[in-house]
């Protein structure tokens, strides 16, 4: 018996938590139909990740750096925008809580509103921009 016979074998008895797909080298897990090599549907956790995480969604960043080479000096010098753009038909409203001292921070110096957009600073809020003094 292969390891991909045993591997399957062991899977037929899980249900739907392990599928494998030998015809399209993919595997799913707690996806029953998996549509990439690696279908998860649900909460992936490791002790590391490796890679430029470039794909990466939901990961919020402080600023960009010049390099993702992990060698190169240029990792250590970041760029940021310096305005940021609250487009037509959006609505943004900015509010802290008392655990952050009321207080909210944008990297960027300039707020641009589009016509047709709405911004908001709570009343009970401070929005302090160009918060890393770079512009």
């Amino acid at each position: 018996m292969t390891r991909a016979q045993g591997l399957s074998d062991f899977a037929a008895g899980l249900g739907d938590t392990l599928k494998i797909d030998a015809d399209n080298s993919r595997v799913g897990i707690n996806s029953s139909i998996p549509t990439t090599t690696l279908d998860v549907d649900g909460v992936v956790t490791a002790t590391s990740f490796v890679g430029s995480g470039a794909n990466l969604t939901g990961v919020s960043g402080f600023a960009t750096a010049l390099s993702t080479d992990q060698t190169s000096p240029l990792k250590t010098f970041f760029k940021t925008p310096k305005q940021v753009s609250i487009g037509a038909g959006t609505s943004v409203t900015v509010e802290s809580d008392v655990t952050s001292g009321n207080v909210a921070f944008i990297r960027e110096s300039i707020v641009h509103v589009a016509v047709g957009a709405t911004f908001h600073v709570n009343t009970s809020t401070t929005l302090i921009t160009n918060v890393l003094s770079v512009f």
